[in-house]
């Protein structure tokens, strides 16, 4: 999402999942050999929907030789198709960042001209496909998440060089989700480390940078968020929600508490983590095993949730508050029953039963949120969506499949500002709107 008001600048992934883009990855990676060979060849993505994709001749053959054919390291500058990029995040609207699965190696992929092309920043991240990042600006980024450590650790690496180079934070066991504006970075980390078994719920802490991530100190207060680290290798059931450099949510669900119907946690704090305030988390039982939170401002929230997944499937509904998450109501919901133990909701508004949402999907990034009005949904395995009205009515964004996306894909949707927008589905492309209305695809 757009998430930090004040800076102008800018599923739980499992074995299955990953395994899917590894295997749609190494498909193309084949498909675009033999097209060098001079075929155009229409690939059969995975994830549950075919998807047709040419592959242009010898220009681009040309242009990505290196990345397509070298088992390898790939040396820093390689030019990358926009097709392989895993997820993205844009510092304005100019400089982004991307990951990338290459053979066995996950690298850091930069862009200049706004995701038009992408070259290797660094050919080998010190942590591995479903890892999550964040950048602060074109030098600073957050690198976390992915498998555990035989420890059961889940690190934070800091790079100061635009992702070249990183730098383990001494932080730990288990870093669950990070957050930057500007130098001022918030980590919340577990205590306990991944461990195969479930065991006792231990406290999350808040931990606070102001200098870019180089030293931490421990915030005054504890948020009152319990944390089962035997649910899932990079956390995703915990995140971190920061609207302001002082304001922020902490939020975690069932699906973490391994139970269906437990409750959802929602916290906040208004001076930096000093206190915390419990509010309430508005998913109904069964409709709590994945959520995640947005916002427009310190008082408009968003709030998904959604059911179990089964089968392409997830029910969900969507909340909103205008009061900072002291009250709820509910916009929009999609019904699946017999994920829900037959609950049911007063279903309205479009919003889409096909397709995942976290824990399910990578990140928190499904939803985005950029005023009271409008917002964007893009569950993985789906398609995208758009309301603008407040979450009452959900409908299919047409811009994005006159530009070729095709419904059943995984990847991401983030914004920069108001109208520079992009959304990455893997192992398909890249797509961009200027105007956050019209789009189109990159790096064909």
């Amino acid at each position: 999402m757009f998430e930090h008001l004040d800076d102008p600048s800018p599923p739980e992934a499992t074995a299955r999942a990953l395994g899917a883009v590894l295997a749609r990855a190494t498909r193309l990676r084949r498909r675009r050999v033999a097209s060098a060979l001079g075929g155009v060849v229409v690939g059969a993505l995975a994830l549950g929907v075919v998807v047709g994709m040419a592959v242009s001749g010898p220009a681009r053959s040309q242009t990505f030789a290196a990345f397509e054919s070298q088992a390898g390291l790939l040396a820093t500058g390689t030019p990358v198709p926009s097709s392989d990029l895993a997820s993205v995040v844009f510092v304005g609207d100019l400089h982004g960042f991307a990951l990338v699965v290459h053979g066995t190696q996950t690298l850091l992929a930069v862009s200049v001209d706004g995701g038009d092309t992408w070259t290797v920043a660094d050919p080998s991240l010190p942590v591995s496909f479903p890892a999550q990042f964040e950048f602060a600006d074109t030098a600073h980024g957050y690198l976390w998440g992915g498998p555990p450590s035989a420890t059961g650790a889940v690190a934070l690496w800091v790079t100061s060089d635009g992702g070249r180079t990183w730098v383990r934070a001494g932080l730990g066991p288990v870093v669950s989700d990070v957050s930057a504006i500007g130098p001022d970075v918030w980590a919340v980390v577990g205590t306990c480390p991944i461990r195969p078994m479930a065991g006792p719920s231990c406290p999350v802490v808040l931990e606070v940078s102001t200098d870019n991530g180089q030293t931490w100190t421990r915030a005054g207060a504890a948020p009152p968020a319990p944390e089962n680290a035997a649910v899932t290798v990079s956390d995703e059931n915990i995140e971190l929600a920061r609207i302001t450099r002082a304001r922020a949510y902490v939020l975690t669900f069932a699906a973490q508490a391994g139970s269906p119907g437990a409750a959802g946690s929602l916290t906040y704090t208004p001076d930096g983590g000093q206190s915390w305030a419990s509010l309430v988390d508005p998913c109904p039982p069964y409709f709590d095993f994945g959520e995640q939170i947005a916002a427009s401002g310190t008082a408009d929230l968003w709030m998904i949730c959604a059911s179990q997944a089964s089968a392409g499937t997830q029910a969900k509904a969507m909340y909103r508050s205008s009061d900072g998450g002291s009250r709820w109501g509910l916009a929009a919901a999609a019904n699946a029953p017999v994920l829900t133990g037959g609950s049911v909701l007063a279903a309205a508004g479009g919003l889409p039963a096909g397709g995942y949402v976290t824990p399910y999907s990578l990140g928190h990034e499904n939803l985005a949120v950029l005023t009271s009005t409008g917002a964007w949904l893009f569950p993985d395995r789906s398609g995208v969506y758009e309301t603008t009205d407040g979450g009452k009515t959900w409908s299919v964004v047409a811009g994005l499949v006159k530009a070729g996306l095709v419904a059943g894909g995984t990847g991401n949707v983030v914004f920069a500002d108001a109208t520079h927008g992009w959304v990455c589905e893997t192992g398909t492309g890249l797509w961009r709107t200027t105007d956050g209305k019209n789009w189109q695809r990159l790096g064909q």
